[in-house]
């Protein structure tokens, strides 16, 4: 767990593995007592396939990290071809979210998906040719600051979004608008 200035706590752990994402939650409880917000983000894109080349291991561990180890895509609402493990994760993590938005309201628990576009990461960073590849798809044609997710998260977990579950937020520089 790591400490930080303004109060709040970040734990990183492997978010393939339910066991990891279970550990680091009952981790969290033992040292906070209770959790008021959570920001749950993980991610793989693996090369593209088509479906006849389709790795069923490769398929499972898409799904593992990118479903249960909970990150967000703008991918979920407008797919591509090839990218069939990441795009049924993400979709699968919209409807889960939208599930567990109406189970936690009673509760007063908020759910809401942030679903970032082509997003300046190291990850897509690391993917030669990602970016010239997605680009031409991005109306604002350019990458999308991590510092606006995180931007909207933190406008997520405030009272000012009090009403606010059940939601998909696209920062992608308009492209699932077309």
């Amino acid at each position: 767990m790591l400490p930080r200035l303004d109060g709040s706590v970040v734990l990183v752990t492997g978010a393939a593995s339910a066991q990891n994402l279970t550990a680091a939650i009952d981790s969290l409880f033992k040292e906070l007592g209770s959790l008021h917000a959570v920001f749950a983000n993980a991610g793989i894109l693996p090369p593209p396939v088509p479906l006849d080349a389709l790795n069923w291991h490769e398929w499972d561990h898409v799904l593992s990290v990118n479903l249960t180890g909970a990150t967000r895509s703008s991918m979920a609402v407008r797919p591509r071809k090839h990218r069939l493990a990441y795009v049924a994760a993400k979709a699968g993590l919209h409807a889960a979210a939208r599930a567990l938005a109406l189970e936690l309201a009673p509760r007063r628990i908020r759910v809401n998906v942030i679903a970032p576009g082509l997003t300046d990461t190291p990850m897509v960073q690391r993917i030669p040719g990602h970016i010239e590849r997605g680009l031409p798809s991005v109306p604002l044609g350019e990458l999308v600051p991590a510092e606006e997710v995180a931007a909207m998260a933190v406008f997520l977990f405030s009272d000012a979004a009090r009403h606010v579950t059940g939601a998909v937020f696209n920062i992608d520089g308009g492209r699932t608008a077309g």
